[in-house]
C-alpha cells in the first residue's frame, strides 16, 4: 500500500523493474491543489464567522477525471479524537456537506474501493474551524496519474515516458485477494538495424503483495501491452491493453476457472492448408450486454460476440446477448458486426458483473478519408511486383484494389483470407501466420511463415505485432509463398513460405 499523506515513514518496498519503491511523503495540501480548482489560497481553510459551520465539497477522481460517486467523507475532532466521527457519502457529483460542525481543530479524509486498487492510503487533511463563518468549502482528490507515477516509478521514468500499471489480483469465484501471484507486462519494439527491422520483446514482472496488489513501471507510455498473471498452476491469457494518453492503467486481474472441451469437428475450413481445430474452453461463467454504434447509440442485430477459443452468440434485435458456458475470469472478448470495425476487449467474467454495452465504429467513419492508390514504395519495387505477378507461377498475389475489395480494417482479418496461410498458437500462446511444412523432418505439419515488410525481414513477429504496425488502407501488394517458391531474397531457408508485404 502506497501512503500519499503526512508523516508517512520512509521504508522497504517491492521492486519494481529496476525500481525500489519505498512509502513515499508527499504533502496534502500541495497535492490538493495540483488536482482539482481552488478557490482560496493554497492554506488551512479557516472559517471566521457563526456559531457552527457547514462544510461542504466535491470529491474528485483524478485517474477518471471525473467526480467519485459513493465516497466515504468522514470530519474527526482533532482536539477530541474519542468523539464520533461526522460522516456522509457523496452523491452522483461527488459533493458532500457536513452540517454542524463546532469550531476547533479537524481532520477530513475520505474511503473509497478506488484507493484500494490503486494501493493508495490517503492521509487525512486538517483544517480549522474558528465558528466566524456558517460555510466553508473543502475539495478533497484521488492523487493525479502523474503523481501516481513519479510516486511510485520515480521522476525520472516519468520524464522518460515510461507507463504505470497497478491494480489487485483476486479469485474470480471468492473475489479473495491472491498474494504472491506474478503479474508481468510485455510489449514489443522494432527497430531498424543493418540486417532489416528487427522485432525484440520487453518484459517486466511483479510479485503480488499480500492484498493482491501490484504495480509494474517501465513498458511504453503509449501503444499496445500484453498483461497477464499467474499464480501456481493458474494464470490467466495474455490480455490485449491500449496504454491511455496519460501514460496510467489501473486494472484488477481475475484468476477463473476453464475446463476444456473437444473441438468442433464438423465445421472445416475449405483451405487445405487450414489449421485442424484445437481445444476449446468452456465453465460456469455469463456475460450479458449490448451492441450498439458508437454515433448515434443505434442497437446493432446479428453483431457476433465471442470468447477465444471459446462459446460465441449474436445479438438481437435490440443489440442484447448472453454468452453462457464461459471460462470464468480475466478473458478476451471478441465483437464484431457487419460494416463496423471488429473490437477486442477485456471483460472480467465472474458473479454479478453488470451488464456490458459495447460502441462499434462505424467503417465510413474510419475510412471516408481512403484513397486507394495503385504505385508501390517506389518505381522499382512496383515494377518487381508487378514483374513476378505476371511471370510468377508459385506465388499468389493480392494489389491495392484487390485489398480495398475485402473492406477490412485489421490485418489479421486480411491474413485470414489469404489463401496458404493460416493462424496458429505458439509457446507464449500468441496468434502466429503458419503454413503446411515442405520438410518431412519434423513432427509438426506446420511452420511459421517468414514474414517481409518493404524489403525488411521481420524477426518472428505474432500477429499482434502485425496489426500493431500495418493498416491494410497503407497495403498497396501481398505476396504469399509456399515453402522454397519464394525468391531468394525474400526466403530464411527454412522450409517453409514467406508473405511479402509492400506499404506506401
Amino acid at each position: 500500500m502506497l501512503r500519499i499523506g503526512h508523516d508517512a515513514q520512509s521504508e522497504e518496498a517491492p521492486t519494481i523493474g529496476s525500481v525500489t519503491v519505498r512509502r513515499v511523503v508527499i504533502a496534502v495540501a500541495a497535492m490538493i491543489a495540483s488536482l482539482v480548482p481552488r478557490t482560496a489560497a493554497a492554506q488551512l481553510p479557516v472559517a471566521r464567522v457563526g456559531p457552527s459551520t457547514a462544510i461542504s465539497g466535491v470529491v474528485f477522481d483524478s485517474v477518471a477525471q471525473k467526480p467519485l460517486v459513493s465516497a466515504r467523507v468522514e470530519l474527526v475532532n482533532a482536539d477530541s479524537m474519542s468523539a464520533p466521527p461526522k460522516s456522509i457519502e457523496t452523491d452522483t457529483l461527488g459533493n458532500f456537506r457536513l452540517d454542524g460542525v463546532r469550531p476547533g481543530r479537524y481532520l477530513i479524509g475520505f474511503t473509497h474501493p478506488m484507493l484500494d486498487s490503486i494501493g493508495v492510503e490517503q492521509a487525512p487533511r486538517a483544517v480549522a474551524v474558528d465558528g466566524r463563518s456558517v460555510a466553508m468549502r473543502v475539495d478533497l482528490a484521488v492523487p493525479s496519474p502523474r503523481s501516481l507515477r513519479v510516486a511510485i516509478c520515480g521522476a525520472a521514468a516519468v520524464a522518460d515516458s515510461q507507463s504505470l500499471i497497478i491494480g489487485i489480483v483476486r479469485d474470480a469465484g471468492t473475489r479473495a485477494a491472491v498474494a504472491s501471484s506474478t503479474v508481468a507486462v510485455e510489449w514489443a519494439n522494432f527497430t531498424i538495424a543493418a540486417g532489416g527491422l528487427k522485432r525484440s520483446s520487453e518484459r517486466r514482472t511483479f510479485v503480488t503483495q499480500e492484498t493482491g496488489w501490484f504495480a509494474l513501471c517501465g513498458a511504453p507510455a503509449s501503444g499496445t501491452i500484453l498483461l497477464s498473471a499467474s499464480h501456481d498452476a493458474d494464470s490467466t491469457e495474455a490480455l490485449q491493453f491500449e496504454m491511455p494518453v496519460s501514460g496510467f492503467l489501473r486494472r484488477d486481474l481475475f484468476f477463473g476457472v476453464a475446463r476444456q472441451i473437444a473441438a468442433d469437428t464438423v465445421a472445416r475450413v475449405a483451405d487445405s492448408l487450414a489449421m485442424p481445430p484445437g481445444p476449446r474452453r468452456s465453465g460456469d461463467g455469463r456475460v450479458s450486454g449490448s451492441v450498439v454504434a458508437a454515433e448515434g447509440g443505434r442497437p446493432l442485430s446479428g453483431a457476433r460476440v465471442g470468447i477465444r477459443n471459446g462459446p460465441e452468440t449474436r445479438t438481437d434485435e435490440r443489440g442484447v446477448f448472453t454468452l453462457s458456458g464461459l471460462p470464468t475470469g480475466t478473458r478476451m472478448l471478441d465483437v464484431r458486426a457487419v460494416a463496423f470495425a471488429p473490437l477486442e476487449l477485456p471483460v472480467d467474467i465472474v458473479d454479478g458483473a453488470a451488464p456490458l454495452r459495447i460502441p462499434l465504429v462505424s467503417l465510413k467513419a474510419l475510412l471516408d478519408t481512403v484513397k486507394v492508390r495503385a504505385n508501390l514504395v517506389d518505381n522499382r519495387d512496383e515494377e518487381e511486383f508487378l514483374r513476378r505477378k505476371k511471370r510468377s507461377g508459385a506465388g499468389r498475389f493480392m494489389t491495392a484494389e484487390d485489398i480495398a475489395k475485402r473492406n477490412v480494417i485489421l490485418a489479421a482479418d486480411l491474413f485470414r483470407s489469404m489463401p496458404g496461410v493460416t493462424f496458429a498458437r505458439d509457446e507464449n500462446q500468441y496468434d502466429i501466420l503458419v503454413q503446411r511444412s515442405m520438410s518431412s523432418m519434423t513432427d509438426n505439419p506446420f511452420c511459421r511463415v517468414s514474414v517481409f515488410v518493404n524489403g525488411f525481414a521481420l524477426r518472428d513477429p505474432t500477429v499482434n505485432d502485425l496489426n500493431a504496425i500495418l493498416r491494410p488502407n497503407e497495403m498497396r501488394g501481398v505476396e504469399v509463398y509456399d515453402g522454397g517458391a519464394a525468391p531468394p531474397e525474400y526466403s530464411r531457408r527454412n522450409g517453409c513460405g514467406s508473405v511479402v508485404i509492400w506499404t506506401r
